[in-house]
């Protein structure tokens, strides 16, 4: 169980495997471009050219002073605009949990580990986006 709300009808429990699916529905729209991974960034070819990140990608999903805070480890396909696509992901991420769920949002972090090039070999990235300088750089808006 990751929070519980209670109120005169009864207890909303909201568990991890719920905030993953928003996680995974969040990707979809920027299917082929980026993907979930571990914070090394290195994944094993194999599961680089079957598409198959999910089974190593490491989310760290918090609560914080009754705030639910959010690090996604990624790697992108190179030659995207990173920005726009992890971007496109916070941006549905927090319209989800803070919609759908009514949780307030401490924070997204995503952190990019890798690119992948056209003949799937995965080249070493270290950049950090978080939602907070996001929205207050107006390079996002919800």
């Amino acid at each position: 169980m990751l929070t519980q709300y209670d109120n005169n009808l009864g207890a909303l429990t909201v568990s991890r495997q719920i905030i993953d699916q928003i996680i995974d529905h969040a990707f979809d729209s920027v299917e082929g471009n980026l993907w979930l991974a571990n914070y090394k960034g290195a994944v094993s070819d194999v599961l680089v050219r079957i598409g198959g990140f999910d089974a190593i990608a490491e989310k760290k999903v918090e609560m914080h002073d009754g705030k639910l805070f959010i690090r996604l480890y990624v790697v992108s396909r190179l030659g995207e605009s990173i920005t726009e696509n992890c971007g496109q992901v916070m941006k549905r991420i927090a319209k989800d949990v803070t919609e759908l769920l009514e949780i307030p949002l401490d924070n997204i972090e995503i952190a990019v580990t890798g690119a992948v090039s056209k003949n799937r070999n995965i080249v070493r990235r270290e950049l950090s986006l978080d939602l907070r300088d996001m929205l207050n750089n107006r390079k996002i808006t919800l």
